[in-house]
């Protein structure tokens, strides 16, 4: 059996896609990233695999990484990345290991966008579905068996980056108004347990396929504040602030709001398609869930 190998273990979904994997079969786990903190990080969490350096900007690098490797996961992270080179490196060093049975593709784009339908400062933010526009047409004519896990939702750690320290600290979602639309929110974890499923399984059932993870319910800001309610016993209410996202975000602000301008309208007609319960044999995490699981971190 090949190993499976996942480019950029040390990120967040990568990590808890190889955790999951790591439990049922350490052995055939090759978990990359490319620095080397991140190495001796990924020795402590998951001995008895393969931590291996890899940096996807560089061509030579993801052969050595591909070598011996049957099944690849590949997330790219939001606001830093290349797609134009990230992708096509990728997808040569595929071509020229040659024993890729399944590559495994995180996509964030309503079905069907394209290229060409995207402002080019949309795709210049380099965040969601301005990354994968550029992506998704390059895997496509690879000819690799490619298998897309598409999420045209926000995953629910968002609401660590973006909302935590200001619904402990004041009770308040604080977040820019013109940002505000009703979406659809989906758990990491279970996009993780996805990839696993996917990863553990026959390569030939999933390439080609494109798997819509989406939510039954959509939730602007106020809604989001009820569900805190709800869940901490205290009013938490919404504010029309955007200095704690400038705070969280730092230089990166403008490109976000770059491209949270077009997402809110972008998304608005995806609709909603039961695949998750399907694939992983039980309802999703909804929000509520998710945050009186981590209530700790909003008390």
């Amino acid at each position: 059996m090949g190993k499976t190998l996942i480019l950029g273990a040390t990120g967040n979904l990568g990590g808890l896609t190889a955790a999951r994997l790591y439990r049922s079969a350490p052995q055939t786990l090759r978990a990359a990233t490319s620095r080397d903190a991140g190495i001796r990080r990924l020795d402590r969490k998951f001995p008895g695999a393969e931590a291996v350096l890899c940096d996807w900007n560089d061509e030579a690098s993801l052969i050595e990484a591909m070598r011996g490797v049957s099944k690849i996961l590949v997330v790219t992270p939001d606001l830093v990345t290349d797609e134009s080179v990230v992708t096509l490196n990728i997808i040569r060093a595929a071509q020229k290991t040659g024993a890729v049975e399944l590559v495994v593709r995180l996509l964030g784009m309503p079905p069907g966008f394209t290229l060409e339908q995207a402002d080019p400062a949309y795709v210049g933010a380099r965040c969601g579905a301005g990354l994968h526009v550029v992506a998704k047409p390059l895997l496509d004519a690879s000819g690799l068996p490619v298998c897309y896990v598409n999420v045209p939702a926000w995953l629910m750690f968002n609401l660590q980056s973006f909302v935590a320290a200001d619904v402990k600290a004041h009770r308040r979602i604080a977040m820019p108004a013109t940002t505000d639309c009703p979406r659809m929110w989906v758990s990491e974890g279970d996009v993780a347990e996805v990839f696993a499923r996917i990863l553990s399984g026959d390569a030939a059932e999933h390439a080609g396929q494109e798997y819509l993870l989406t939510s039954p319910d959509r939730h602007s800001y106020a809604d989001l504040a009820r569900v805190f309610t709800e869940v901490l016993g205290e009013p938490v209410a919404y504010a029309d602030d955007d200095q704690p996202l400038r705070d969280a975000m730092g230089p990166a602000f403008d490109q976000l709001m770059t491209y949270l301008s077009h997402e809110t309208g972008s998304y608005a007609a995806v609709r909603h398609v039961d695949t998750l319960t399907r694939m992983l044999g039980r309802p999703p995490e909804t929000l509520h869930d998710y945050i009186t699981a981590r209530k700790e971190l909003y008390s």
